[in-house]
């Protein structure tokens, strides 16, 4: 079986990558810089023609302008590279017989706190990042071979002029940098090093259509970070407690719970608890560091 990922440079790509090399899985990554195959996927006829070339059984796409606001202040450049590939991904995978897996999010889910959200439940649209990741949805499903995984992924890329929100909390943790932590923005992370076992085992079970993969239970931003530093054993006196409600710029929904009950059913197993989350993260972190 050969797989391709398509933006196998960041931090999903990279722990896809090397959990299916791990598993004897011949696999190809595709990215602008840094890896097998050079690809800028806002150019179709070079992706079309990579799919094509390469012939792979699956090809997982990972790539997304994920910041709110460059999406919001540059919606066609967020489409092109959020939207317009997943139409082109699932035609040429049409075309070969590829299995089509796209990761999409769950920024979808507004006002609602706690809620746990399953894959048929309503959407609230709010801010263009939600609007080009629910079309691309719509374009990947074209394509009856096509899984699409909504997720909050959290873990390490090692870019320190662009950390991740694990990156970022345990730096303010470590040097006891003043931070405002939201007690309104909740989601079910999941690690990326979970996420990406689960996602081959999902795969082998040839699932289509829309499958949630979180962690099984809803945190809110305050409540991660403050168990990161309970795990760590680190203090919090210099964080206070604030709303996201507070924040100026691009709207961007709060609730984003997701249901996780049909993945465990498929899966045959349950999704990790917060604590685990945190626990594999911390894990990952020391040796890492």
């Amino acid at each position: 079986m050969k797989m391709l990922i398509l933006g196998s440079t960041g931090m999903l790509g990279m722990a896809l990558y090397s959990r299916a090399q791990r598993d004897g899985i011949a696999v190809i990554g595709a990215a602008r810089s840094g890896a097998d195959r050079i690809l800028d996927v806002r150019n179709p006829a070079a992706l079309q023609e990579l799919i094509l070339t390469e012939r792979p059984a699956i090809v997982i796409n990972t790539v997304a302008i994920t910041s709110l606001d460059a999406c919001e202040k540059n919606p066609a450049s967020a489409y092109l590279t959020n939207t317009r590939p997943a139409s082109i991904i699932a035609c040429s995978c049409k075309e070969i017989g590829a299995r089509f897996i796209h990761i999409s999010t769950d920024h979808y889910y507004t006002g609602d706190k706690r809620k746990l959200h399953g894959e048929t439940d309503p959407v609230q649209l709010v801010n263009e990042y939600a609007r080009t990741k629910y079309a691309a949805e719509a374009f990947a499903l074209t394509y009856q071979e096509t899984l699409v995984i909504r997720t909050n992924i959290v873990g390490f890329r090692n870019r320190p002029d662009s950390p991740t929100f694990a990156e970022w909390s345990i730096q303010m943790l470590k040097e006891k940098s003043p931070a405002t932590l939201f007690d309104d923005f909740y989601t079910s992370p999941i690690d990326v090093y979970n996420f990406s076992d689960m996602v081959l085992d999902l795969i082998r079970t040839e699932s289509t259509g829309v499958v949630n993969i979180a962690g099984k239970d809803v945190s809110s931003k305050q409540e991660f970070i403050l168990g990161l530093a309970d795990t760590l054993h680190l203090g919090t006196s210099h964080t206070s407690k604030g709303s996201v409600k507070g924040l100026l710029g691009t709207p961007r929904a709060e609730s984003l719970g997701l249901n996780v009950q049909k993945a465990e059913k498929i899966l045959g197993y349950s999704m990790p608890d917060r604590q685990t989350v945190i626990d594999n993260l911390i894990c990952h972190y020391t040796k890492e560091h």
